[in-house]
């Protein structure tokens, strides 16, 4: 009897091996096949976010596959849908027919206009490309002014320097007239020379790899080391600077040179559109988080349709009366720009007629 359950025993392990066999093998490649899927999915992923603009992967019924960060802020709506509906599928499925990219605008949940663009991949897939069109357009807008005033500001000394230098070679001015027109190029080549200082060093603190040379720095010598630096100028307009201090002061860790130039570019914007006989106050306070420095001046002030752009590069405001200001256009933007590097923040307040008020927030 023992034989014939040996016997069964060995025909049911040779029955039952090579089906066990396939499925281990089966089971081991779905698991492989699994693991490198998910593991190509977290690569495609990590991909996705690292691009400025939304973008998401969808199958062919809809099914959202992956989805960044930037998609589904600018789509605005929580939870990310699992499946896209409505204008954005019927773009997916004009590409899918076309077999090629194809580009629409829409309005997304969040109440933004978006420019959207999917692209058929070859495994069936599609990739749509989601964008702002409200920043777009605000960034080519931007870039065109930006253009056309350097060029405005560029071509101005450039003109006038021109025409002296005519005709100081061509003999026509008498020896007074001469020195004059030397004089005029001399200022005129100065001009240009900060305008080029400017852009220069605005495009070095935009640069990703720019790092401030923090130190402890006492504020309130670095603003009496600006006024200093300001006082002829100030002196020769008639505008009386002040420094006023609202209790005990800390140390804070700057970048003292580049936290000179804050107050020197603001203490030169608030004596340039001064009037005679006007002032420039910095007053100095700190609260338990924070170091508050307020440039104030009794200025014209700015119009309040112009107040939201004066950080923006080469943004100049028209003058009452016509009076023309020297300078360079980039000095505000400089300052915000340093103050944002020291983990701060610049504000501006103004009344027409009254004058304008700069505060300066750096982190204690």
């Amino acid at each position: 009897m023992s034989d014939w359950l040996i016997y069964f025993d060995l025909v049911g392990f040779l029955l039952v091996a090579p089906t066990v066999i396939v499925v281990a093998g089966l089971l081991g490649f779905v698991v492989d096949w699994w693991w490198s899927r998910r593991v190509i999915l977290d690569r495609f992923a990590e991909l996705l976010e690292t691009l400025a603009q939304g973008a998401l992967i969808v199958r062919t019924d809809g099914k959202v596959v992956l989805a960044n960060s930037e998609a589904r802020q600018l789509w605005g709506r929580e939870p990310f849908p699992k499946r896209i509906t409505g204008p954005l599928a019927a773009v997916v499925q004009e590409a899918q027919r076309q077999h090629a990219a194809d580009v629409r605008s829409l309005d997304a949940p969040s109440g933004l206009k978006l420019q959207v663009r999917a692209t058929p991949l070859r495994t069936g897939l599609t990739l749509i490309v989601l964008e702002d069109l409200t920043a777009k357009r605000y960034r080519e807008a931007f870039y065109r002014n930006f253009v056309s005033n350097a060029s405005h500001e560029l071509k101005t000394p450039l003109t006038v320097i021109q025409g002296h230098v005519a005709a100081v070679s061509e003999g026509l001015a008498e020896d007074d007239a001469r020195q004059t027109s030397l004089r005029i190029v001399a200022q005129e080549a100065a001009r240009l020379t900060q305008l080029v200082d400017n852009l220069l060093l605005l495009s070095k603190l935009e640069m990703p790899d720019f790092a401030l040379d923090r130190r402890p720095v006492n504020l309130e010598a670095v603003v009496e080391d600006a006024i200093l630096q300001m006082s002829d100028l100030a002196e020769q307009r008639s505008i009386s600077l002040n420094l006023q201090r609202e209790g005990r002061l800390p140390r804070i860790s700057a970048d003292q040179a580049r936290l000179k130039q804050v107050f020197i570019n603001l203490l030169d914007n608030g004596i340039k559109y001064n009037r005679e006989g006007g002032s420039v106050t910095v007053r100095l306070a700190a609260d338990e988080k924070r170091v508050i420095a307020r440039v104030i001046d009794t200025g014209e002030g700015i119009p309040a349709q112009d107040l939201p752009h004066i950080f923006e590069k080469l943004y100049r405001v028209e003058r009452r009366r016509g009076r023309y200001v020297e300078g360079s256009g980039l000095g505000l933007s400089i300052v915000q720009r340093i103050v944002e590097q020291h983990g701060g923040a610049l504000s501006a307040e103004s009344q027409i007629g009254e004058g304008t008020t700069f505060t300066v927030t750096l982190p204690q």
